[in-house]
């Protein structure tokens, strides 16, 4: 048994019995909500966008939980060095994985994407940050279908090539509760049919996952 709660935008508890860990606890993610997490073993950090890693945020779950560690690469642990905080960064652990997951370009003139990893966690659970640009997933896939980077239906069509069992849409902070709703509708119209199962999108809902 598995358990995924997303926190808004793209931050995402993932819990196994016997490890937990939270993506993307960034600028536009419930802060609240992740403050109030009884237990964080590990804290995975895809890209260093402000809307992903927010360093007040870090530093708050680091007093809650000081035996937490952070997963990332080295453009982030230069992040986190230069904000004081002394604490593990690991390029990667046995249950926490890169792949390669390049950040798509921006569509922004002399604004360059950022360096990016995916990450699979206990082999069930995949999140390739801001892409629609890798090759590979796990039972549960995480996948940003809205961004000024990239089209819904070509997010679409990568879930359609991966076929994770379960998908769970992020990257939503540009959307309205209602808009959140149709997309909700539509990506099952699409994906089910398929044997893809679409996972609730609400912010704060624990999903259950047998595994």
């Amino acid at each position: 048994m598995m358990n995924i709660t997303k926190f808004g935008h793209s931050c995402v508890l993932a819990e196994t019995p016997d490890r937990i860990a939270l993506f993307d606890p960034g600028a536009w993610s419930d802060r609240d909500a992740i403050l109030h997490i009884e237990h964080i073993d590990r804290i995975i950090y895809p890209h260093e966008h402000g809307d992903h890693i927010d360093a007040e945020i870090l530093k708050e779950l680091v007093e809650k939980h000081p035996d937490v560690h952070v997963v990332c690469h080295d453009d982030i642990e230069k992040i986190i060095r230069e904000n004081g905080l002394d604490m593990t960064v690991r390029g990667e652990t046995q249950c926490t994985v890169p792949f390669n997951s390049s950040h798509e370009k921006l569509p922004v003139p002399g604004v360059n994407a950022p360096s990016q990893r995916g990450y699979h966690f206990k082999e069930f659970f995949t999140h390739p940050g801001d892409s629609q640009s890798f090759s590979e997933t796990k039972f549960v896939l995480a996948m940003p279908f809205i961004g000024p980077w990239g089209k819904t239906g070509d997010s679409i069509d990568k879930v359609l090539e991966l076929k994770p069992k379960y998908v769970l849409p992020i990257h939503d902070w540009h959307y309205t509760d209602e808009a959140k709703t149709w997309l909700q509708g539509m990506l099952k119209n699409v994906l089910e049919p398929q044997g893809i199962i679409v996972l609730d999108n609400e912010n704060g809902k624990k999903i259950e996952i047998d595994v």
